[in-house]
């Protein structure tokens, strides 16, 4: 009987210390678990944080793209129209100017579009000058064909709701300037109809009111005169009159 319960203590001694390690083990691995979570959850913190971040850079680098591009075509718009007003002055004062630089984008970059415009522009510039100072010269020197006096004996404005007849204007003037008149339904007084009429005597002698060559001054013809219908600046009305002109020689 002692030996048989000798055998049972030691049984359930090597039970027992056989089912420590595995309990051990079990706590460990139970343990470990959350650190392992941790470490996965600091991995994906981090990468959403760097995606965030990529995001914000790449947001922040096309805008600034965008803003530069707008900046661009801004001068680029500034650039065509400073070309386009030299253009249109030495087409009308001269008669011929060069032809206006192509402008598309699609065949070229915006840099450099914007260079032919600035370049074409301060030829242009210079070229204008040269013909102010012709014009100075001619004024003062008044050779056969170079000066003109115009009378517009008649003018009805149309604009818009309100119609007037323009009084009689006279002035002079000299090859290859372009000048503003104002016309108006009364001279003397206050009145609020009035409508600008621009004439021009071009180099090549043609004579032009507000863009249209209504007549060509032959310099050997002492007088001349000529009808026209033009509309006005702003393009809302109607100008119809009547100009005579001579040519007025040296003294």
């Amino acid at each position: 009987m002692f030996i048989l319960r000798t055998g049972l203590l030691l049984a359930t001694l090597l039970l027992s210390a056989c089912s420590m390690p595995i309990l051990e083990s079990f706590n460990l691995d139970k343990t470990e678990e959350p650190a392992i979570k941790n470490t996965q959850t600091a991995e994906i913190t981090d990468v959403s944080e760097q995606t965030i971040s990529e995001e914000v850079v790449a947001e922040k680098a096309i805008s600034e793209s965008d803003k530069l591009n707008k900046e661009r075509l801004e001068q680029l718009e500034t650039q065509k129209k400073l070309a386009e007003a030299n253009y249109a002055e030495l087409k009308k004062r001269v008669g011929k100017t060069d032809e206006l630089p192509a402008t598309n984008i699609e065949s070229a970059n915006i840099d450099s579009l914007v260079q032919r415009l600035r370049s074409y522009t301060s030829k242009t510039n210079t070229d204008i000058a040269l013909l102010n100072a012709r014009v100075n010269e001619r004024q003062k020197l008044a050779t056969k064909g170079n000066l003109i006096r115009i009378f517009l004996s008649e003018a009805t404005i149309t604009h818009q709701d309100s119609l007037f007849k323009a009084q009689p204007l006279v002035g002079q003037w000299v090859r290859g300037e372009t000048r503003v008149i104002r016309l108006k339904e009364n001279i003397l007084f206050e009145n609020p109809k009035s409508e600008d009429l621009q004439v021009t005597f071009a180099e090549n002698y043609q004579l032009i009111v507000n863009d249209k060559v209504v007549g060509t001054i032959n310099p050997n013809k002492e007088k001349n005169d000529a009808s026209f219908t033009v509309s006005t600046q702003d393009s809302l009305g109607s100008i119809v009159g009547k100009l005579d002109y001579r040519v007025v020689n040296s003294e």
